[in-house]
């Protein structure tokens, strides 16, 4: 499942919190970068980044950052699943403005409050 919880406001920022497992969906953020850390768990990220249309994996372990630049299809995934940390601008849509189909396991939300 990919449900992220907003832990906190910093600014105009939110920081979210998610247990994720399976793949997320592709999509881009025109207008914004998105950060990941990992705290638990793998997290694989697919990029779309190049002209030829080519795909590459980042792969984060425990402790591991990556940005995926603003406008940059990616597909987040993790297998075994993780727990991850993002942080985004406030009203930020977890699919993008861009995205594939979005499948029941993928929640597009702006993120949920942390319960």
């Amino acid at each position: 499942m990919w449900s992220p919880r907003i832990a906190a406001r910093v600014n105009d920022y939110d920081i979210r919190i998610a247990k994720v497992a399976g793949e997320h969906v592709w999509h881009a953020h025109s207008d914004t970068d998105e950060f990941f850390l990992v705290l638990v768990g793998t997290l694989h990220i697919a990029l779309r980044d190049g002209l030829d249309g080519g795909e590459r994996v980042v792969i984060l372990n425990r402790g591991e950052i990556f940005v995926v630049p603003r406008g940059v299809e990616h597909r987040p995934a993790s297998p075994a699943g993780a727990s991850i940390l993002l942080v985004e601008p406030a009203g930020t849509l977890s699919v993008g403005d861009r995205h594939d189909p979005v499948p029941n396991h993928v929640d597009a939300t702006t993120g949920h409050a942390l319960a």
